[in-house]
């Protein structure tokens, strides 16, 4: 074994406890939701060198249609979720051959207008217990079919309508199904039964922004929690009823990231563009390689003058130069007439927080009950924070990773660096969420960079391969080999002979 069960111990006993690992079937053979086996990300006992993403490792690379769900694998069977034109994808892939076995397809209403280019109508993984699959989409509902594709139920929901698109993915426990439905109308933790889709209980969220939040199991002194993550807070959920046991305040308003936790220690937070202001705001924004001036950055005026290059008191999204504010131009072009004004620009240059809350992860102590928030919190981080990118516990260690390509890890009990905002050399985004397998760490930039680090409390850069196509998902390891899915194609590395 390559990583230290004791240090983890609360994913292995989610893995013991969750009948979506049958119990015959071992999990290296199995990553069968968002961030695998346990939920954390950690691909247990396989076998992954730094060197395997090489033209003579491919083992087959496959077009797929545009989504940004990652890949759920049961056995040899790889499912995933896309969309083409007007209808929303679900499909098996052959996980030795990666062709297509069985796909179907679900009319979708016309493609809103979404405030940022990054945004999907496909994101949410699915996930199966080796029976069910379940395929989630925001503006259609849940599908849940058998691993041959037989429908086996649907339950159509209304849409979120969260402008940024919806992220969150489900989860199976036990029988049950959890979905974070966080900013809608219904804004609520829903638990639904696994085998019909009826509603089991719904913990309503009435004042929950939308979030990419997936919910996470673990459990506190024999009782089985759900914990979900919005709006500023992180809350503990009886499995059994829905009831609200804990919560923890103060947290990210509008949070990407998704907890996790080891050793009785949960981690949860991030980073967002609503808890910064003024200059920090603009910086952030517009960052270190969009080619903006430190005048550009000090008023909306001096960047007009700077990029509104035909003078005609407007700005384009092709006259704004390679940043997060091109990126989120509809956000920003708020009267949606595909121009930005002057004063629609000054929003970001304001000295004002869009949301409350604030940019930060913490250590909490399980268990406890209300608000554990001043008992529990056993440490802050305030640097070096992830925008998108779920934190990744292994051996005691927690790694971050940041917009602009920086690397982060501390300590699971104090939060005490390890090491503080190590650059990795490809600037940009971070939407997918780290792994960890074989003493390894991998994460992708949304560049198409995929880097090796070391697993260790300093920070060594083992290697770095550009694939060459933008990435959103987050990787799954299964058998020792490596599957990544980018903007057009689900690429598998290995060793042929296995």
């Amino acid at each position: 074994m390559k990583f230290n069960y004791k240090s983890n111990l609360i994913p292995m006993l989610w893995l013991v406890m969750n009948h979506a690992i049958a119990e015959n079937q071992p999990y290296k053979a199995s990553w069968q939701q968002f961030r695998g086996p346990a939920a954390n990300s950690i691909a247990f006992d396989q076998n992954i060198p730094a060197d395997l993403i090489s033209e003579k490792n491919l083992i087959w690379k496959t077009q797929i249609p545009k989504g940004h769900s990652s890949p759920c694998i049961w056995e040899d069977k790889i499912f995933l979720t896309g969309y083409y034109q007007n209808a929303f994808q679900i499909m098996c892939l052959d996980r030795k051959t990666g062709k297509k076995i069985w796909g179907q397809s679900r009319e979708m209403p016309e493609l809103g207008r979404y405030d940022h280019v990054a945004a999907a109508p496909a994101n949410p993984t699915p996930t199966t217990n080796g029976k069910t699959v379940l395929f989630y989409f925001d503006d259609y509902g849940l599908i849940a079919t058998d691993l041959n594709g037989a429908n086996q139920w649907e339950k159509k929901m209304s849409s979120t309508n969260n402008s940024f698109s919806y992220g969150a993915s489900p989860i199976i426990v036990d029988d049950k199904i959890l979905l974070n439905r966080d900013g809608g109308l219904d804004s609520s933790l829903l638990c639904l039964d696994l085998k019909s889709g009826t509603e089991v209980w719904r913990a309503m969220r009435p004042d929950m922004m939308p979030s990419f939040c997936t919910p996470y199991f673990t459990e506190s002194n024999g009782e089985e929690l759900i914990l979900s993550g919005g709006s500023s807070q992180l809350v503990a959920y009886s499995l059994k009823s829905g009831e609200e046991k804990w919560n923890v305040t103060g947290l990210p308003s509008f949070v990407c990231p998704s907890p996790t936790a080891s050793n009785g220690v949960i981690v949860f937070g991030g980073w967002t563009t609503a808890h910064v202001s003024g200059k920090t705001r603009v910086e952030s924004t517009f960052g270190e390689d969009s080619g903006v001036s430190e005048v550009a950055l000090q008023n909306p005026e001096s960047f007009f003058q700077e990029f509104d290059t035909n003078k005609d008191g407007q700005l384009t999204k092709s006259e704004f130069p390679p940043s997060r504010a091109k990126d989120a131009f509809n956000w920003i072009d708020s009267n949606a007439n595909g121009f930005v004004s002057l004063n629609e620009l000054s929003i970001l240059y304001s000295e004002t927080d869009i949301a409350p809350g604030r940019n930060v992860i913490v250590g909490i102590k399980q268990g406890g009950n209300g608000d554990v928030t001043k008992t529990n919190v056993l440490w802050e981080l305030r640097r070096g924070l992830p925008y998108v990118a779920s934190p990744l516990i292994v051996n005691a260690k927690v790694y971050l990773f940041a917009k602009g390509g920086y690397a982060t890890c501390v300590d699971l009990q104090t939060g005490k660096p390890y090491y503080l905002k190590e650059r990795l050399g490809i600037g940009g985004e971070y939407y997918a969420s780290p792994i960890a397998v074989d003493n390894k760490i991998i994460v992708c930039s949304h560049r198409g960079t995929v880097f090796f680090l070391a697993e260790s409390e300093n920070f060594k850069l083992l290697r770095s391969v550009d694939l060459g196509e933008k990435v959103y998902a987050t990787p799954a390891v299964v058998d020792s080999k490596l599957y990544i899915r980018s903007s057009d194609h689900l690429w598998a590395w290995g060793n042929h002979v296995n």
